[in-house]
Protein backbone atom coordinates (compact mmCIF):
# COMPACT_ATOMS: atom_id res chain seq x y z
CA UNK A 1 0.00 0.00 0.00
CA UNK A 2 1.30 3.43 -0.89
CA UNK A 3 2.41 5.50 2.09
CA UNK A 4 0.79 8.86 2.89
CA UNK A 5 4.17 10.56 2.60
CA UNK A 6 4.70 9.26 -0.90
CA UNK A 7 1.17 10.18 -1.91
CA UNK A 8 1.82 13.74 -0.70
CA UNK A 9 4.98 13.91 -2.81
CA UNK A 10 3.12 12.64 -5.86
CA UNK A 11 0.34 15.19 -5.42
CA UNK A 12 2.95 17.92 -4.94
CA UNK A 13 4.40 17.13 -8.35
CA UNK A 14 1.07 16.58 -10.02
CA UNK A 15 0.22 20.15 -9.04
CA UNK A 16 3.60 21.49 -10.16
CA UNK A 17 3.30 19.65 -13.47
CA UNK A 18 -0.12 21.20 -14.08
CA UNK A 19 1.32 24.68 -13.58
CA UNK A 20 4.22 23.87 -15.92
CA UNK A 21 1.97 22.44 -18.65
CA UNK A 22 -0.78 25.09 -18.35
CA UNK A 23 0.73 28.54 -18.08
CA UNK A 24 -1.60 30.92 -16.25
CA UNK A 25 -3.70 28.21 -14.61
CA UNK A 26 -5.57 28.94 -11.35
CA UNK A 27 -5.67 27.03 -8.08
CA UNK A 28 -9.35 26.27 -8.64
CA UNK A 29 -8.68 24.78 -12.08
CA UNK A 30 -5.84 22.66 -10.72
CA UNK A 31 -8.11 21.25 -8.01
CA UNK A 32 -10.81 20.46 -10.57
CA UNK A 33 -8.47 18.85 -13.10
CA UNK A 34 -6.65 16.71 -10.52
CA UNK A 35 -9.69 16.01 -8.35
CA UNK A 36 -7.94 17.37 -5.26
CA UNK A 37 -9.19 19.43 -2.34
CA UNK A 38 -8.66 23.15 -2.79
CA UNK A 39 -6.91 23.27 0.58
CA UNK A 40 -4.37 20.69 -0.63
CA UNK A 41 -3.70 22.68 -3.78
CA UNK A 42 -3.39 25.95 -1.86
CA UNK A 43 -0.93 24.41 0.59
CA UNK A 44 1.32 23.08 -2.19
CA UNK A 45 1.10 26.29 -4.25
CA UNK A 46 2.10 28.36 -1.23
CA UNK A 47 5.18 26.18 -0.77
CA UNK A 48 6.09 26.60 -4.44
CA UNK A 49 5.63 30.37 -4.23
CA UNK A 50 7.86 30.54 -1.15
CA UNK A 51 10.50 28.43 -2.89
CA UNK A 52 10.42 30.73 -5.90
CA UNK A 53 9.75 28.05 -8.50
CA UNK A 54 6.22 29.37 -9.18
CA UNK A 55 5.05 32.99 -9.50
CA UNK A 56 1.66 34.70 -9.77
CA UNK A 57 0.99 36.55 -13.00
CA UNK A 58 -2.25 38.50 -12.63
CA UNK A 59 -5.75 37.18 -13.11
CA UNK A 60 -6.80 33.87 -14.64
CA UNK A 61 -9.12 34.23 -17.64
CA UNK A 62 -9.52 30.56 -18.47
CA UNK A 63 -13.15 30.30 -17.35
CA UNK A 64 -15.76 32.89 -18.34
CA UNK A 65 -18.42 34.05 -15.88
CA UNK A 66 -19.09 36.50 -13.11
CA UNK A 67 -17.45 36.88 -9.74
CA UNK A 68 -13.91 37.43 -8.58
CA UNK A 69 -11.27 36.22 -11.04
CA UNK A 70 -8.71 33.74 -9.71
CA UNK A 71 -4.97 34.43 -9.57
CA UNK A 72 -2.98 32.94 -12.44
CA UNK A 73 0.11 30.82 -11.78
CA UNK A 74 3.13 29.93 -13.88
CA UNK A 75 6.66 28.62 -13.56
CA UNK A 76 9.31 31.21 -12.73
CA UNK A 77 11.38 30.87 -15.90
CA UNK A 78 14.37 32.53 -14.23
CA UNK A 79 14.38 30.24 -11.18
CA UNK A 80 17.50 28.70 -12.69
CA UNK A 81 19.28 27.94 -15.94
CA UNK A 82 19.84 24.62 -17.69
CA UNK A 83 22.75 23.62 -19.91
CA UNK A 84 22.24 21.41 -22.96
CA UNK A 85 25.32 19.82 -24.55
CA UNK A 86 25.72 17.94 -27.82
CA UNK A 87 28.78 15.70 -28.16
CA UNK A 88 29.81 15.43 -31.80
CA UNK A 89 32.73 13.48 -33.26
CA UNK A 90 34.98 16.55 -33.31
CA UNK A 91 33.25 19.27 -31.30
CA UNK A 92 30.90 20.11 -28.45
CA UNK A 93 27.91 22.36 -28.92
CA UNK A 94 26.36 23.83 -25.78
CA UNK A 95 23.28 25.94 -25.15
CA UNK A 96 22.24 27.73 -21.97
CA UNK A 97 18.47 28.19 -21.57
CA UNK A 98 15.98 29.22 -18.89
CA UNK A 99 13.14 26.96 -17.74
CA UNK A 100 10.92 28.30 -20.52
CA UNK A 101 13.43 27.21 -23.14
CA UNK A 102 14.60 30.70 -24.04
CA UNK A 103 18.19 30.44 -25.38
CA UNK A 104 20.57 32.75 -23.54
CA UNK A 105 24.02 31.70 -24.73
CA UNK A 106 25.49 29.17 -27.16
CA UNK A 107 29.01 27.94 -27.71
CA UNK A 108 30.85 25.53 -30.01
CA UNK A 109 34.14 24.08 -28.84
CA UNK A 110 36.54 21.76 -30.67
CA UNK A 111 36.90 18.19 -29.40
CA UNK A 112 39.86 16.46 -31.02
CA UNK A 113 41.69 14.61 -28.26
CA UNK A 114 39.72 11.35 -28.12
CA UNK A 115 37.16 9.82 -25.81
CA UNK A 116 39.64 9.12 -22.98
CA UNK A 117 39.24 12.71 -21.78
CA UNK A 118 35.53 13.05 -22.59
CA UNK A 119 34.58 13.37 -18.92
CA UNK A 120 37.27 16.00 -18.30
CA UNK A 121 36.13 18.09 -21.25
CA UNK A 122 32.48 17.93 -20.18
CA UNK A 123 33.35 18.90 -16.60
CA UNK A 124 35.17 21.97 -17.91
CA UNK A 125 32.18 22.95 -20.05
CA UNK A 126 29.69 22.53 -17.23
CA UNK A 127 31.79 24.34 -14.63
CA UNK A 128 32.37 27.24 -17.02
CA UNK A 129 28.62 27.50 -17.62
CA UNK A 130 28.04 27.40 -13.86
CA UNK A 131 30.31 30.42 -13.39
CA UNK A 132 28.62 32.34 -16.21
CA UNK A 133 25.19 31.64 -14.75
CA UNK A 134 26.26 32.70 -11.26
CA UNK A 135 27.69 35.95 -12.65
CA UNK A 136 24.15 36.70 -13.88
CA UNK A 137 22.75 36.00 -10.43
CA UNK A 138 20.87 32.88 -11.59
CA UNK A 139 22.07 29.40 -10.56
CA UNK A 140 22.80 26.62 -13.03
CA UNK A 141 20.37 23.84 -12.07
CA UNK A 142 21.98 21.04 -14.05
CA UNK A 143 22.71 19.75 -17.53
CA UNK A 144 21.56 17.34 -20.19
CA UNK A 145 24.00 15.72 -22.63
CA UNK A 146 23.12 14.20 -26.00
CA UNK A 147 25.38 12.01 -28.13
CA UNK A 148 25.25 9.41 -30.87
CA UNK A 149 25.09 5.79 -29.80
CA UNK A 150 23.37 3.40 -27.40
CA UNK A 151 22.81 5.12 -24.07
CA UNK A 152 21.29 3.86 -20.83
CA UNK A 153 19.64 7.15 -19.79
CA UNK A 154 18.74 5.92 -16.30
CA UNK A 155 22.27 4.92 -15.31
CA UNK A 156 23.83 7.65 -17.46
CA UNK A 157 26.05 5.11 -19.23
CA UNK A 158 27.25 5.10 -22.84
CA UNK A 159 26.96 1.44 -23.83
CA UNK A 160 28.23 1.75 -27.40
CA UNK A 161 28.99 4.51 -29.89
CA UNK A 162 30.37 3.86 -33.35
CA UNK A 163 31.14 7.51 -34.02
CA UNK A 164 32.96 8.02 -30.71
CA UNK A 165 34.75 4.65 -30.92
CA UNK A 166 33.20 3.44 -27.64
CA UNK A 167 32.80 -0.34 -27.60
CA UNK A 168 32.52 -0.97 -23.86
CA UNK A 169 30.40 0.83 -21.24
CA UNK A 170 31.49 4.30 -20.19
CA UNK A 171 29.86 5.27 -16.89
CA UNK A 172 29.69 8.99 -17.52
CA UNK A 173 26.94 10.34 -15.27
CA UNK A 174 28.32 9.44 -11.85
CA UNK A 175 31.67 11.15 -12.39
CA UNK A 176 30.10 14.26 -13.89
CA UNK A 177 27.66 14.65 -11.00
CA UNK A 178 30.39 14.22 -8.40
CA UNK A 179 32.84 16.60 -10.06
CA UNK A 180 30.36 19.37 -10.90
CA UNK A 181 28.03 19.05 -7.92
CA UNK A 182 25.05 19.16 -10.29
CA UNK A 183 22.42 16.70 -11.52
CA UNK A 184 23.35 15.49 -15.02
CA UNK A 185 21.37 13.41 -17.54
CA UNK A 186 22.78 11.53 -20.55
CA UNK A 187 20.67 10.64 -23.58
CA UNK A 188 20.88 9.50 -27.21
CA UNK A 189 21.03 12.51 -29.54
CA UNK A 190 17.93 11.63 -31.60
CA UNK A 191 15.92 11.11 -28.42
CA UNK A 192 16.97 14.58 -27.30
CA UNK A 193 15.08 15.96 -30.30
CA UNK A 194 11.95 14.39 -28.80
CA UNK A 195 12.55 15.91 -25.37
CA UNK A 196 12.70 19.46 -26.74
CA UNK A 197 9.32 18.90 -28.37
CA UNK A 198 7.83 17.68 -25.08
CA UNK A 199 9.45 20.34 -22.89
CA UNK A 200 9.31 23.55 -24.89
CA UNK A 201 6.78 23.29 -27.69
CA UNK A 202 2.99 23.11 -27.58
CA UNK A 203 2.89 19.56 -28.89
CA UNK A 204 -0.59 18.08 -29.44
CA UNK A 205 0.61 14.72 -30.72
CA UNK A 206 1.02 11.71 -28.41
CA UNK A 207 2.72 9.59 -31.07
CA UNK A 208 5.46 11.35 -33.00
CA UNK A 209 8.80 10.72 -34.60
CA UNK A 210 12.00 12.80 -34.60
CA UNK A 211 14.34 12.31 -37.55
CA UNK A 212 17.88 13.54 -36.84
CA UNK A 213 19.91 13.63 -40.03
CA UNK A 214 23.41 15.09 -40.17
CA UNK A 215 26.31 15.37 -42.61
CA UNK A 216 29.35 14.83 -40.44
CA UNK A 217 32.51 12.88 -39.69
CA UNK A 218 31.34 9.36 -38.93
CA UNK A 219 34.52 8.24 -37.14
CA UNK A 220 35.98 10.16 -34.20
CA UNK A 221 39.52 8.75 -34.10
CA UNK A 222 40.51 6.76 -37.15
CA UNK A 223 39.56 7.00 -40.82
CA UNK A 224 37.88 10.37 -40.40
CA UNK A 225 35.38 9.85 -43.20
CA UNK A 226 32.72 12.36 -44.01
CA UNK A 227 29.28 10.77 -44.26
CA UNK A 228 25.63 10.93 -43.38
CA UNK A 229 24.41 9.97 -39.91
CA UNK A 230 20.78 9.21 -39.13
CA UNK A 231 18.99 8.54 -35.85
CA UNK A 232 15.32 8.25 -34.93
CA UNK A 233 13.56 9.29 -31.75
CA UNK A 234 10.17 7.69 -31.14
CA UNK A 235 7.47 8.92 -28.76
CA UNK A 236 4.50 6.67 -28.01
CA UNK A 237 1.64 7.89 -25.83
CA UNK A 238 3.68 10.91 -24.82
CA UNK A 239 6.71 8.92 -23.64
CA UNK A 240 10.12 8.61 -25.26
CA UNK A 241 10.62 4.97 -26.21
CA UNK A 242 14.01 3.52 -25.22
CA UNK A 243 13.47 -0.23 -25.50
CA UNK A 244 14.70 -3.00 -23.22
CA UNK A 245 18.25 -2.65 -24.58
CA UNK A 246 18.08 1.12 -25.14
CA UNK A 247 18.45 0.63 -28.89
CA UNK A 248 15.10 2.03 -30.06
CA UNK A 249 15.74 4.39 -32.96
CA UNK A 250 19.06 2.90 -34.06
CA UNK A 251 18.77 3.01 -37.83
CA UNK A 252 20.10 0.93 -40.71
CA UNK A 253 18.28 1.22 -44.00
CA UNK A 254 16.33 -1.79 -45.29
CA UNK A 255 18.24 -1.21 -48.53
CA UNK A 256 21.72 -1.32 -46.98
CA UNK A 257 23.88 -3.80 -48.86
CA UNK A 258 25.87 -6.01 -46.47
CA UNK A 259 27.85 -7.34 -49.42
CA UNK A 260 29.16 -3.82 -50.02
CA UNK A 261 29.66 -2.49 -46.48
CA UNK A 262 30.20 1.22 -45.98
CA UNK A 263 30.60 3.67 -43.11
CA UNK A 264 27.11 5.10 -43.55
CA UNK A 265 23.62 3.74 -42.88
CA UNK A 266 22.22 3.83 -46.42
CA UNK A 267 22.78 1.94 -49.66
CA UNK A 268 25.10 4.66 -51.02
CA UNK A 269 28.84 4.08 -51.15
CA UNK A 270 31.42 5.91 -49.05
CA UNK A 271 32.51 7.78 -52.16
CA UNK A 272 28.96 8.96 -52.75
CA UNK A 273 28.64 9.93 -49.09
CA UNK A 274 31.70 12.17 -49.48
CA UNK A 275 29.81 14.18 -52.10
CA UNK A 276 26.97 15.06 -49.72
CA UNK A 277 25.16 17.35 -49.36
CA UNK A 278 26.25 19.06 -52.60
CA UNK A 279 25.49 16.12 -54.90
CA UNK A 280 21.74 16.55 -55.41
CA UNK A 281 21.25 13.21 -57.15
CA UNK A 282 22.76 11.28 -54.22
CA UNK A 283 20.94 13.49 -51.72
CA UNK A 284 17.55 12.70 -53.26
CA UNK A 285 18.36 9.01 -53.24
CA UNK A 286 19.08 9.21 -49.50
CA UNK A 287 15.85 11.12 -48.86
CA UNK A 288 13.80 8.68 -50.92
CA UNK A 289 15.37 5.70 -49.16
CA UNK A 290 14.72 7.25 -45.75
CA UNK A 291 11.12 8.10 -46.67
CA UNK A 292 10.44 4.48 -47.61
CA UNK A 293 11.89 3.26 -44.29
CA UNK A 294 10.02 5.84 -42.21
CA UNK A 295 6.67 5.25 -43.92
CA UNK A 296 6.44 1.75 -42.44
CA UNK A 297 6.96 3.09 -38.91
CA UNK A 298 4.49 5.92 -39.40
CA UNK A 299 1.69 3.63 -40.50
CA UNK A 300 2.38 0.71 -38.15
CA UNK A 301 2.69 2.90 -35.04
CA UNK A 302 0.03 5.46 -36.02
CA UNK A 303 2.55 8.30 -35.94
CA UNK A 304 0.76 11.63 -36.45
CA UNK A 305 3.75 13.96 -36.54
CA UNK A 306 7.31 13.89 -37.87
CA UNK A 307 9.92 16.44 -36.80
CA UNK A 308 12.91 16.57 -39.15
CA UNK A 309 15.93 18.03 -37.34
CA UNK A 310 19.65 18.49 -37.78
CA UNK A 311 21.08 19.22 -41.22
CA UNK A 312 18.11 17.52 -42.90
CA UNK A 313 15.78 20.28 -41.69
CA UNK A 314 17.27 22.59 -44.35
CA UNK A 315 15.84 20.46 -47.16
CA UNK A 316 12.10 20.61 -46.60
CA UNK A 317 11.33 21.28 -50.28
CA UNK A 318 13.11 18.09 -51.31
CA UNK A 319 12.31 15.79 -48.41
CA UNK A 320 8.72 16.61 -47.46
CA UNK A 321 7.10 15.60 -50.80
CA UNK A 322 8.96 12.27 -50.71
CA UNK A 323 7.82 11.61 -47.14
CA UNK A 324 4.19 12.35 -47.95
CA UNK A 325 4.31 10.20 -51.10
CA UNK A 326 5.82 7.15 -49.39
CA UNK A 327 3.59 7.38 -46.31
CA UNK A 328 0.49 7.38 -48.49
CA UNK A 329 1.87 4.66 -50.76
CA UNK A 330 2.47 2.44 -47.73
CA UNK A 331 -1.05 3.11 -46.35
CA UNK A 332 -3.41 0.13 -46.70
CA UNK A 333 -6.71 2.03 -46.58
CA UNK A 334 -8.36 4.24 -49.26
CA UNK A 335 -8.39 7.25 -46.92
CA UNK A 336 -5.68 9.89 -46.75
CA UNK A 337 -3.12 9.20 -44.04
CA UNK A 338 -2.70 12.44 -42.12
CA UNK A 339 0.74 13.11 -40.68
CA UNK A 340 2.06 16.55 -39.83
CA UNK A 341 5.65 17.11 -41.00
CA UNK A 342 7.71 19.93 -39.49
CA UNK A 343 11.20 21.24 -40.20
CA UNK A 344 12.35 23.41 -37.24
CA UNK A 345 14.70 26.22 -38.21
CA UNK A 346 17.10 25.75 -35.26
CA UNK A 347 18.83 22.75 -36.82
CA UNK A 348 22.29 23.51 -35.42
CA UNK A 349 20.97 23.51 -31.85
CA UNK A 350 18.52 20.62 -32.17
CA UNK A 351 20.40 18.19 -29.90
CA UNK A 352 21.70 20.69 -27.32
CA UNK A 353 18.26 22.31 -27.07
CA UNK A 354 16.72 18.88 -26.63
CA UNK A 355 19.28 17.89 -24.00
CA UNK A 356 18.24 20.95 -22.00
CA UNK A 357 14.61 19.94 -22.55
CA UNK A 358 15.40 16.51 -21.12
CA UNK A 359 16.52 18.09 -17.85
CA UNK A 360 13.42 20.30 -17.67
CA UNK A 361 11.13 17.31 -18.29
CA UNK A 362 12.85 15.39 -15.49
CA UNK A 363 12.39 18.33 -13.13
CA UNK A 364 8.64 18.48 -13.75
CA UNK A 365 7.99 14.74 -13.87
CA UNK A 366 5.71 12.94 -11.43
CA UNK A 367 7.17 9.93 -9.55
CA UNK A 368 5.51 6.57 -10.10
CA UNK A 369 2.84 5.52 -7.61
CA UNK A 370 4.96 2.71 -6.19
CA UNK A 371 7.38 2.27 -3.31
CA UNK A 372 10.24 1.23 -5.55
CA UNK A 373 13.56 3.09 -5.83
CA UNK A 374 13.02 6.29 -7.78
CA UNK A 375 14.83 7.72 -10.74
CA UNK A 376 16.14 11.21 -9.99
CA UNK A 377 13.10 13.15 -11.14
CA UNK A 378 10.61 15.54 -9.63
CA UNK A 379 10.97 16.19 -5.90
CA UNK A 380 14.06 13.97 -5.68
CA UNK A 381 15.78 16.11 -8.30
CA UNK A 382 14.47 19.36 -6.81
CA UNK A 383 16.22 18.64 -3.51
CA UNK A 384 19.58 18.41 -5.33
CA UNK A 385 19.36 21.74 -7.11
CA UNK A 386 21.66 24.59 -6.21
CA UNK A 387 20.29 26.52 -3.21
CA UNK A 388 19.13 30.00 -3.96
Amino acid sequence: MISSGRLNRINFYRILQQIWANRGISRISIAQQLNLNRSTVTKVVNRLLEYGLVVTTGKYHGKPGVGRMATALEINSNFGLVLGIEVQTDFFRSLLVNLEGKPLESETKAFRKGTDILEDELVNLINAAKLRAESEGIPLLGAGIGLSGIVDPYAGTILHSNSLKIDKPVHLKEGLCQRTGLPIFIENDANCCCWSEIAFRANKHNNFLAVLGEFRMVDAIENRKKGVALGLGIVIQGKVLHGDNYTTGEFLSLFYDNKKPSHNQFSITDEEALSLPDNREVLLRVFNELARNVSLLVNCLDITKIIVTGDFSRYSEDFEPLLKLEIQRNWIYPTVKNCVIEFPSDESQAVSFGAAGLFVCKLFSVPDMTDQTDEEIGCILLKKLNPR
